[in-house]
């Protein structure tokens, strides 16, 4: 006789009450695992700006892209779009996912960048003298850390962590 054998109750109710467990415990870290991925993304966006910017001093010997002093936010915003485009920087690697969302969130319209490249001058090498001087900040403490700041070696740290590392905090 070919008996078709399926799950009894107790199986179904075991199964159910593992999934239960997990999903209780996955649920309250929810917010916080979409958070530390924002800032991964934010963080790896920042390090394809980095990247992007040393080719462009090495294909300029050594200088930093000028942008216009006197320019207003937007021409300004326009240059570095312009500038890192050969090195396939998007205006969307310009931007944040947290602070997209939470620009989304409050209704309030995005801007372009959410990046501030440092302001240097035409010396050579002088966007590489300093470790400590950064090449990147991000225009907002979007991660609850401090606005992410991205250095001439690739790394980037919180605002705090760089303040704790010097003894400040």
């Amino acid at each position: 006789m070919n008996r078709v054998r399926g799950f009894s109750l107790l199986e179904i109710i075991a199964v159910l009450a593992i999934v239960s467990i997990l999903m209780m415990l996955i649920v309250p870290n929810y917010s916080r695992l979409i958070g530390a991925a924002q800032e991964a993304i934010c963080a790896g966006n920042m390090r394809q700006i980095r990247v992007a910017l040393g080719q462009y001093l090495q294909d300029h010997q050594n200088i930093w892209p000028q942008a216009p002093l006197d320019g207003s936010e937007q021409e300004i915003q326009q240059f570095w779009f312009a500038a890192l485009k050969p090195y396939d920087i998007s205006e969307r690697t310009w931007k944040c996912p947290t602070i997209r969302a939470k620009m989304r969130e409050q209704e309030l319209q995005d801007v372009p960048m959410h990046y501030a490249p440092t302001a240097f001058d035409a010396t050579p090498d002088i966007a590489n003298r300093w470790a400590t001087q950064p090449w990147l900040i991000e225009v907002a403490d979007a991660h609850g850390k401090g606005p992410l700041i991205c250095f001439p070696d690739g790394s980037v740290k919180s605002f705090f962590k760089v303040l704790a590392e010097q003894g400040q905090r």
